[in-house]
């Protein structure tokens, strides 16, 4: 099935240089298991960019607990990527938890009846369509994507559970008084500024204290 840009089938990116990655792009196991897993989504930090096999939270976490995680992180993605690679896994077998450290409030995605493209990070011809956004605007746009999110996990039964990336994001929603549950605040951005680590990718050490903290929250 695929109307426009979404599809129910497994979105494949191409190989990234210096990371080992599967057959579709995703840097993590092959998708040949599907007994007793958990997917999770994000951007380049939950991509593990900048870090050795082995140490971004996905593979920490995965050594702590009795499921397989699938590490769906995409370098760049927005909150709408995230949810079109989500559907895409729509012919799967349900996983039992799906994990969302949703990117920043304000990337966004141009498309036509051709192309799908980044605003932000992306070609600087749409960047103009982001110059009135309002933060009010960016909330709305990220809850719809909640929305998408949780509607999925309710079809496939699945348990779903949001983290943010970014500090900022995360004050934003607690000024509108538009969080929920499931929504856990101490963003990963917040996990590596507590040990120092203000990089724009964060470090080892932060994804050590943010598996422990999806651990803590989710399993």
């Amino acid at each position: 099935m695929q109307y426009g840009f979404y599809s129910n089938s497994i979105i494949s990116f191409g190989p990234r240089d210096g990371y080992d990655c599967n057959a579709h792009g995703y840097r993590t196991h092959e998708f040949n298991d599907w007994s007793h897993f958990c997917l999770v989504l994000g951007e380049s930090n939950t991509f593990g960019e900048t870090l050795a096999d082995g140490q971004t939270f996905c593979e920490q976490l995965e050594r702590q607990v009795d499921h397989k995680i699938y590490n769906l992180g995409h370098p760049g993605a927005s909150c709408e990527e995230c949810v079109r690679i989500l559907y895409s896994f729509g012919t799967v077998p349900p996983p039992q938890k799906v994990i969302i450290v949703w990117p920043s409030f304000i990337r966004r995605n141009y498309q036509d009846l051709k192309k799908i493209e980044r605003i932000t990070g992306g070609n600087e011809q749409y960047n103009h369509m982001l110059v009135n956004n309002t933060d009010e605007m960016n909330v709305a746009h990220f809850l719809q994507q909640v929305f998408f999110v949780e509607q999925w996990c309710d079809w496939k039964g699945s348990e779903c559970y949001h983290f943010l990336t970014n500090k900022y994001d995360c004050e934003l929603l607690k000024r509108h008084n538009k969080t929920t549950d499931k929504m856990f605040l101490h963003t990963f951005e917040n996990h590596a500024h507590d040990l120092g680590d203000r990089g724009g990718h964060f470090g080892r050490g932060a994804h050590k204290a943010f598996a422990q903290s999806i651990k803590t929250f989710c399993f």
